[in-house]
């Protein structure tokens, strides 16, 4: 990750604004198709760190309330969910993308809408934990036209428990000591982990496809 991607430096270089400016990422992440790289998860979570004050103890942030650093993050993250929707809500209709769901495009988005009226509810609950699932997920449920409200209902949930239970988990292990100075290792260990279900999910369809070939 470049160095001007990393969540320390982030919030370090914004000084009085690095909340303002991590909500503006966490938005981006997931309501303009081109934030899959930005850093969400390691970021929100340096934020709790840093108003324990256990982590860039400097910070302006020092010391804010968590409760406002999770309300912050949390709308951030559902107007990025709604835009992402909105945008593939319209963009099937556009002329942009009209000819594109059509043909074979448009058995696999009829594909995808059963699965979202299938799965749809969890799997956009779930996709907020994800990186890359987080910024196209919107988009696509969006482009299946799958009902609003219960895509509201969905990103509420997602929203809510990712923007309050990274913050605190931030806030409550970045006063062990260890943790605390020792940010970019853990900042790398939050990625990996939030990777983790794309590696297992790509293992498990390598090998399923080595199973039929071999069959």
């Amino acid at each position: 990750m470049p160095s001007f991607l990393s969540p320390e430096f982030i919030i370090s270089a914004a000084g009085p604004w690095a909340l303002v400016i991590s909500a503006i990422i966490v938005f981006a992440e997931t309501g303009l198709l081109v934030g899959f790289f930005l850093p969400g998860d390691s970021l929100v979570f340096l934020l709790g760190m840093v108003s324990a004050a256990t982590a860039l103890p400097d910070s302006p942030l020092a010391h804010t309330s968590l409760v406002l650093i999770c309300i912050v993050i949390g709308i951030a993250a559902f107007i990025g969910d709604q835009t992402g929707y909105e945008l593939g809500r319209k963009g099937r209709d556009s002329r942009l993308l009209r000819s594109w769901t059509q043909g074979k495009n448009a058995e696999r988005l009829e594909r995808a809408h059963s699965f979202f009226v299938k799965y749809g509810y969890k799997a956009i609950i779930l996709a907020r934990f994800v990186p890359i699932l987080r910024t196209f997920t919107p988009f696509a449920v969006g482009l299946t036209h799958y009902d609003h409200r219960k895509f509201i209902s969905a990103n509420l949930i997602g929203t809510l428990i990712w923007g309050i239970a990274l913050p605190t988990l931030g806030h409550q292990l970045g006063r062990v000591s260890l943790i605390a100075n020792n940010i970019d290792a853990v900042c790398i260990i939050i990625v990996l982990i939030s990777v983790m279900p794309l590696v297992i999910k790509g293992v498990r369809s390598a090998l399923a496809s080595r199973g039929a070939t071999r069959a």
